[in-house]
């Protein structure tokens, strides 16, 4: 855990602070604030360092290791004669002391842990934690249903365009594409930045092209401010 000190008491550092200047964050913010102008839609940009916590794949990760030293130790004997006295325990040993550090090993190191989670549980958790994060915002609260979340899971590398039900009706699915694409190509060349920016931008541009204009007594409903998902891991 990284700490900053405030006046009073130590603070744990936010998960956009570990990876997200104040300048990185004014940009997200102005983003929003002119795609925004474009439409009478809310933006609401949301990042997460990961959707779970996955621990319960640590275990898993000791069955592995349990797994493979039990089978190096069985190796070592019948093959190279490497090992001698009581075979029996040597071997119930060597699987146990294999499972416990396994465990250690996928407990203490989530981004060695989340190697071990296959696609469609990672996708099923951040499918989760995006209509989680749609309603713990408030999305759905525009005058017109007109919200739209954009949902960045760092370590499970996905990105989703969630759009309130008015703009879904309108605008096609396929057409969020190109907003998860650039965020995408931010993330693979170290441009987070620049990524969802970008994205942010194209969502404003294509909520006009769909004719969802700015309406005469339009406000801004909810902040510019990308939301900060926390550490689950």
């Amino acid at each position: 855990m990284i700490w900053v000190r405030n006046s009073v008491f130590l603070l744990p550092m936010s998960v956009l602070a570990r990876y997200f200047s104040k300048s990185d964050l004014d940009e997200i913010k102005s983003a929003v604030g002119e795609a925004e102008s474009k439409t009478s839609a809310e933006i609401v940009p949301f990042f997460a360092e990961s959707s779970h916590h996955y621990r319960e794949w640590a275990w898993f990760g000791a069955f592995l290791l349990g797994g493979l030293t039990g089978i190096s130790f069985y190796t070592a004997q019948n093959v190279y004669g490497l090992v001698w006295g009581n075979e029996s325990l040597f071997a119930v040993l060597s699987v146990w002391a294999g499972a416990i550090i396994g465990l250690g090993i996928f407990t203490l190191f989530p981004k060695l842990r989340i190697l071990l989670v296959p696609r469609n549980a990672k996708q099923y958790f951040v499918e989760l934690r995006t209509k989680e994060a749609f309603l713990d915002e408030e999305v759905f609260r525009t005058k017109n249903r007109t919200g739209i979340l954009i949902y960045i899971s760092l370590f499970e590398h996905f990105v989703r365009v969630y759009p309130d039900k008015e703009i879904a009706r309108v605008v096609p699915k396929s057409e969020w594409n190109e907003a998860v694409r650039l965020i995408v190509l931010g993330m693979k060349s170290g441009k987070k930045k620049e990524g969802i920016v970008a994205s942010i931008l194209f969502c404003g541009d294509l909520l006009k092209q769909y004719n969802i204009h700015v309406e005469k007594d339009d406000k801004n409903e909810i902040s510019n401010e990308i939301r900060d998902g926390g550490k689950l891991m």
